[in-house]
């Protein structure tokens, strides 16, 4: 039977995690280990195919690792529930998604408890409060209701997200497909929002990066460099090439 998960705020430890799509395939993670601490936000960097997205696949426990651990406050995650495990750490999808219904339905999805204070509270930290102005709370969102922008698609499921208030959130990606100025603009919202929040967030954009506790950059499966901003900006490697072509991309 499940054991319930530990009281308190999660620490989740990844320990020497392995992850193998198919057997005659390398691993997509190759001996991976991080400690994601109570507060305590991580930035997992890379390039397409590092492993980045498969990492956040095992943590919610929709791919099974070949050997290493994977620890919610000291017990393995298999041995939750799914749910359970699920409950805990929550995440932002690359592809979220609209239902035709009520701006307030299509947030109320995540906290069909939440109340009204709730609700404006999740909005204003997503900054949709000029939309939902504009939009208006019952207003029908999706097929032949209101179409909504890529930029406000991540808005409301990151207001999602933060109403359904998880002790770990999972970013996946968040800027995806979004032009280079809104992407900056969730960027800069999601790292305030998130701010003391457990957090670990997949991204290959290094703007605002400077906030998070710590950076982990992967690559064909492996950790290749951990640290602060500051301390990778200063070491040759995968992340100060980017920061650089970055930097040189946006005229800084």
């Amino acid at each position: 039977a499940p054991v319930p998960v530990p009281d308190g705020p999660p620490t989740v430890e990844i320990d020497d995690l392995v992850v193998r799509h198919s057997a005659d395939r390398s691993p997509a993670l190759n001996g991976v280990s991080l400690t994601l601490t109570p507060g305590r936000r991580v930035a997992l960097v890379g390039p397409s195919g590092a492993g980045k997205s498969t990492l956040l696949s095992a943590l919610m426990r929709l791919v099974e690792p070949e050997s290493g651990t994977i620890r919610l406050s000291g017990v393995e995650i298999g041995r939750l529930s799914a749910d359970d495990a699920r409950r805990v750490m929550t995440g932002l999808t690359q592809d979220p998604y609209v239902f035709q219904a009520s701006l307030r339905d299509n947030l109320r999805l995540a906290g069909p408890e939440a109340g009204e204070d709730a609700l404006a509270e999740a909005v204003r930290r997503a900054r949709l409060e000029r939309w939902v102005e504009r939009t208006g709370w019952d207003t029908v969102l999706g097929e032949d209701g209101r179409t909504v922008s890529g930029g406000q698609l991540q808005r409301l499921a990151l207001a999602r997200a933060l109403l359904n208030d998880p002790p770990v959130l999972l970013l996946d990606e968040p800027a995806e497909a979004l032009d280079e100025e809104t992407a900056d603009a969730l960027m800069a919202d999601l790292l305030d929002a998130t701010h003391g929040h457990t957090t670990l967030l997949v991204t290959h954009r290094l703007r605002g990066l400077e906030q998070v506790d710590e950076i982990v950059v992967l690559e064909n499966g492996s950790v290749v460099q951990r640290g602060t901003h500051g301390e990778l900006v200063d070491a040759p490697g995968y992340y100060r090439d980017l920061w650089r072509s970055e930097a040189l991309t946006a005229g800084r």
